[in-house]
């Protein structure tokens, strides 16, 4: 993760601290070394968890957001994931197969040597991954208050991919939420000045 945050320099990384996911938060705190590289990868902190404060260095760079779930807000990650895509907001990459032809047709495609060919359809190969994820998944109630859930059919399948997925997408509507919310109360706290008609303000 240290790794991709380094390459791709993300404004925000979001991580599931439930489970297993905490151990991993522990790590994103504390400075790491590679001793395949030999190189040492900074601490980030959490931006929106308390309970980090305390333990994460203070002069770290804060940039994740942590997502402690229940089942209030997994249904509100499915809905607002399958809503993104019923309305077309979210859209996927090609499979990886019409990439590899589309890549393969051109000479910048033609001239990769065989492991750059394998990074460059890398994203689509996740992507075909993530839809058969998906594909293996149905909704049902989850209790009272209109909830929902998601199942998996064949249990062998994992959903790690689609977790990720809806996670990002969920932490997207929450600033997109912010941002309107922000436009929309943009401006009352000015004083304002009304002229009567005939002359005076008041």
């Amino acid at each position: 993760m240290k790794k991709l945050i380094e390459q791709f320099n993300p404004k925000e990384v979001v991580i599931d601290i439930n489970g297993i996911g905490i151990f991993f938060a522990d790590g994103m705190i504390k400075e790491t070394y590679d001793p395949a590289t030999g190189k040492t990868y900074p601490p980030y902190g959490f931006f929106n968890r308390e309970e980090y404060d305390e333990i994460q260095p203070r002069n770290c760079r804060k940039i994740l957001f942590g997502i402690k779930a229940n089942t209030q807000i997994n249904s509100d990650m499915h809905s607002i994931l399958y809503a993104k895509i019923d309305t077309g907001k979210l859209n996927f990459l090609i499979s990886e197969q019409e990439a590899k032809a589309k890549l393969n047709s051109t000479k910048v495609g033609q001239r990769l040597t065989p492991e750059q060919k394998i990074a460059r359809l890398m994203p689509h190969e996740l992507t075909s991954i993530l839809i058969e994820e998906m594909m293996n998944l149905k909704v049902k109630p989850a209790g009272a208050n209109n909830l929902i859930s998601v199942e998996q059919i064949n249990k062998r399948l994992t959903k790690d991919k689609f977790s990720a997925l809806e996670m990002g997408t969920y932490r997207v509507s929450l600033i997109e939420s912010e941002e309107t919310s922000r436009y929309r109360n943009r401006g009352l706290n000015r004083k304002l000045t009304f002229f009567r008609k005939g002359g005076g303000k008041f």
